[in-house]
């Protein structure tokens, strides 16, 4: 019986041992999984992220959300806000054609594409002994070219028929998005040290979507 308690006991410190290091990961592969989760709406991504940051800040500071109803959330607030511009009759007409345009709209914003320029790491300016790792890169989006060729004037001018032909004309232009813009960010990860370990966390990531959202939509025609 000690023989086999022995033996159970090995085999769990092993197991516990293996654990711990399938979650040691690279900074590059942590700052993927805030990428994925926070701008592309990932929610397996922030599964992945949660079980890593979990062994170090603990499950009361993992995030709790679902990604895809957010994602959801921001089609619906961007279209309630437009068409809470237009007067009734024609909102009424076009609700379906506003939140398809909404939908792409911010669908090409998840489908952003990066590069990870450099990382490097450094001396937090506000916390004694804290060291980050900077990560600098670059994220590639995809506009359309040329702006939609119709002009509708007054927006609380136009008729139904008008509007919802003006929302189909943006929307196909948007899926048909074929130029690239780029922009330069950096995304800082704190390094938390368990003895030869180190772990990678940020506890705002939501920053990171803002600069990007911001980028975005200055760029759109």
């Amino acid at each position: 019986m000690k023989n086999l308690t022995a033996a159970f006991l090995v085999a769990m410190l092993c197991f516990t041992q293996n654990l711990r290091a399938q979650n040691i990961l690279p900074p590059q592969k942590v700052f993927n999984l805030y990428f994925d989760s926070f701008v592309k709406y990932n929610d397996d991504s922030l599964k992945e992220l949660n079980s890593y940051l979990i062994n170090f800040l603990g499950k009361e500071n993992t995030h709790k959300m679902s990604l895809n109803e957010s994602y959801d959330q921001k089609v619906d607030s961007f279209t309630n806000i437009f068409l809470s511009n237009l007067p009734t009759e024609v909102s009424a007409v076009c609700k379906n054609e506003a939140r398809e345009y909404f939908r792409i709209l911010i669908g090409n914003f998840k489908n952003a594409t990066y590069n990870i320029k450099d990382i490097k790491t450094r001396s937090s300016d506000l916390i004694k002994n804290q060291e980050i790792s900077e990560v600098d890169y670059e994220v590639n989006f995809k506009v359309p070219a040329v702006a939609s060729q119709i002009n509708v004037g007054d927006i609380k001018k136009i008729g139904p028929g008008e509007m919802k032909k003006y929302l189909i004309d943006i929307t196909n232009n948007l899926k048909k998005a074929d130029k690239i813009v780029s922009t330069r960010q950096k995304f800082n990860l704190y390094q938390v040290k368990y003895g030869t370990d180190t772990y990678y966390w940020n506890g705002g990531p939501q920053e990171m979507a803002w600069k990007l959202n911001e980028f975005y939509f200055k760029n759109i025609n």
